[in-house]
């Protein structure tokens, strides 16, 4: 018998620890460092959480990594860019030459591994029907016909893609090596992964296959004594022995190592490959910029690397309940089955060895002369206060109580609330504070290394969905525009109390927006309140906040202008005056253009009575072309100013309606509901 109380207290912790951290949708916010890089943070901060989510399974290396933390004092995340080659093979059939050329011609690597030419029986036919049908009709088309090729090809290609992303990969504890007296992973002078490798992978990774084959088999780290324990109740020896060379597993140092490699004196990080038990075959020494591993710790110790883990907590009163349990459940079994002190040879020892319900026990005296039980001492008034001491020891260290758990009902309902609260409050600190160290130690460092390789690596544009719109994302433009903060939970208290809080402060804001006449400022905006929104929802455990409400900055995007108010009774009276000035300099304008009329009609009638005058009198053959010439010049500019007194009565008709409708709808000299009218004696549009 074993009491299960590490499993009972991790398993109680973590869901709250996963919780604060995957209820909203964002993990982690980027922070501009100047007001110009406000916008580009929206797309970062989004981009980050997409790359987390999307391009790695966010939620399942979150588990592991806290996981590994509260059972085995650290976890470990291995981050690093992935230049992803992924080979397909493709076979394709009766592809004509235009076909085969868009295959040639397409992004990926493409290499042809089998290739086949063949006739297009169908296309060939076809096309001597139309020869026959020319040659019957005697068409001279026929001898300039040139005899197309009937080709087809049957190909097996081979296409390569290559693909560069973050990578972020679980990590062992027992994988794991460090310096032994480093403070942290950035300050020691040794840091590696230690992992079994297949030949297979190596070769694919890019080393020599014969320098591969040379490679020792691993046969020391076959039997790990962590790996052994995760694995005993699934299997009770994994060793796995492989049937063929190119499956057979290698150990690899993956080491970064600090020491001088140019001989200035200075020490430089250096990333050295090294393979076999004691890693004496060198693979690769390059240099690097820093050490691809993030860790946490519930509980971290000042000045030390490997803090306290949360079963290390409970791992004794375990022990000492299981030992307990045990004894009890021992005094019980002799309680029931109690021993028997008897008379030599006056009893059966095959019926008394035989213990079955109504079972016969013969003897050749009567039993109690011959028969004695030897009572044993019940322990269990000792023994259950005992491992309610124990509980309470275990609550004490942990802070992960019965109350909190749901399991004391009495306990809870003789309580006050206040005093419930308060219990629950004084509960959740011990996980608050475990949430606040993993969001400022090993995932604020996790989305730091994201940040930088995507900075340094990520040279193509990629398209991700902000805000229900398509917006394309770079990241070489962000270097040193951002500070990475963590977002973790919503403050204090449970979700409950959360909620009614925030309910609150939404109805001062609401209260607040009122005041001001329902407009934004002095002291409330439409985004103070969308921001208290989203987090009611993201606390109902609802990640898509868009879904719910829109943000103002983009709905004000999608609102139509404003109606402007209407006009006062004095700017009715000045529109009136306005009217009447126009329609008066309308009238005169109009009368001017009638006389203009009959001065050009005068004036043609002039011209027409002086040349046949002129022909009359001097009996000569006058020159009409000329005449005519310049009677269509005296036209045009008639026409012209004719011309431009039209347009002049257009242009007045045209603000006499401006001028009706404003009358109703807008004032003068507005665009959009601005808020200054004509006063009287003011020069007016019109004049």
């Amino acid at each position: 018998m074993v009491s299960t109380d590490v499993s009972d207290t991790i398993e109680s912790i973590l869901p709250n620890l996963l919780r604060v951290f995957t209820a909203s949708d964002k993990v982690v916010r980027c922070e501009p460092v100047t007001g110009e890089d406000v916008p580009m943070a929206e797309q970062a901060t989004a981009y980050l959480n997409h790359v987390f989510y999307k391009d790695n399974n966010g939620f399942q290396l979150l588990y592991n990594f806290f996981k590994d933390a509260l059972i085995e004092k650290n976890g470990f995340l291995k981050i690093y860019w992935d230049d992803n080659e992924t080979v397909e093979y493709e076979t394709y059939e009766n592809l004509s030459l235009e076909d085969k050329e868009a295959l040639e011609d397409s992004k990926d690597e493409i290499e042809f591994i089998e290739e086949e030419e063949i006739e297009d029986e169908s296309a060939k036919e076809e096309f001597e029907k139309v020869v026959a049908e020319y040659e019957a009709q005697g068409n001279p088309a026929i001898a300039n016909m040139q005899v197309p090729k009937f080709t087809l090809y049957n190909c097996r290609i081979k296409r390569t893609k290559r693909t560069g992303k973050v990578k972020i990969e679980s990590v062992p504890p027992e994988e794991f090596l460090i310096d032994r007296n480093a403070k942290t992973i950035e300050e020691a002078d040794f840091v590696a992964h230690k992992v079994l490798v297949t030949r297979s992978d190596l070769i694919s990774m890019g080393y020599p296959e014969d320098e591969v084959k040379d490679l020792p088999k691993s046969e020391l780290d076959i039997y790990n004594n962590e790996e052994i324990t995760r694995q005993r109740d699934i299997d009770e020896y994994p060793v796995d022995n492989a049937t063929d060379e190119s499956t057979e597993k290698v150990l690899i140092y993956e080491s970064y190592v600090k020491y001088d490699y140019d001989g200035d004196g200075i020490a430089e990080l250096r990333k050295i490959v090294s393979a076999g038990d004691d890693g004496s075959t060198i693979l690769e020494n390059m240099p690097c910029d820093s050490v691809p591993f993030v860790t946490v710790t519930p509980i971290p110790m000042p000045h030390r690397f490997y803090g306290r883990s949360v079963s290390e907590l409970v791992e004794d009163v375990q022990l000492m309940k299981s030992t307990v349990m045990r004894q009890l459940l021992d005094n019980m079994y002799l309680t029931n089955n109690n021993r028997v002190a008897i008379m030599d040879g006056m009893v059966n020892m095959d019926d008394l060895l035989t213990t079955r319900p109504g079972g016969v026990v013969r003897t050749k005296q009567p039993p109690n002369q011959v028969m004695q039980p030897l009572q044993s001492q019940p322990i269990s008034q000792q023994a259950f206060p005992l491992l309610n001491y124990l509980d309470t020891v275990r609550e004490a260290r942990t802070g992960v109580t019965k109350s909190s758990q749901g399991l004391d009902a009495n306990s809870l309902n003789s309580k006050t609330a206040t005093g419930v609260n308060a219990l629950m409050t004084q509960t959740q600190m011990r996980s608050e504070l475990i949430a606040r160290v993993f969001a400022e130690t090993g995932v604020k460092d996790l989305f730091r290394k994201i940040f930088e390789l995507m900075v340094k690596y990520q040279d193509k544009e990629k398209i991700i969905m902000i805000n229900n719109q398509y917006i394309p994302i770079k990241p070489t433009e962000w270097k040193d525009r951002f500070n990475i903060s963590i977002v973790v939970g919503l403050g204090t208290g449970s979700k409950e109390q959360q909620t009614i809080m925030l309910n609150s402060i939404l109805e001062r804001q609401i209260q607040a927006f009122q005041l001001q006449g329902g407009k934004e400022m002095p002291m409330v905006t439409l985004k103070n309140i969308y921001n208290t929104l989203s987090k009611v929802v993201e606390n109902a455990g609802l990640k898509n906040v868009e879904s719910y409400f829109v943000d103002p900055d983009i709905g004000k995007q999608m609102m139509p202008p404003p109606q402007p108010p209407a006009p006062t009774p004095i700017e009715k009276i000045e529109f009136t005056r306005i009217d009447a000035e126009n329609k008066r300099k309308i009238a005169d304008i109009e009368l001017q253009y009638k006389e203009l009329q009959q001065k050009t009609q005068a004036m043609t009638l002039d011209f027409e009575a002086k040349v046949k005058e002129m022909a009359l009198k001097y009996n000569t053959q006058l020159d009409t072309a000329k005449i005519k010439a310049d009677a269509d010049l005296d036209k045009m500019i008639i026409a012209s100013d004719t011309k431009i007194v039209e347009q002049a009565q257009k242009s007045a008709n045209m603000f006499s309606e401006q001028i009706k409708g404003l009358n109703g709808d807008q004032r003068p000299g507005q665009q959009g509901g601005g808020d200054q009218p004509i006063q009287p004696g003011q020069t007016s549009i019109g004049e």
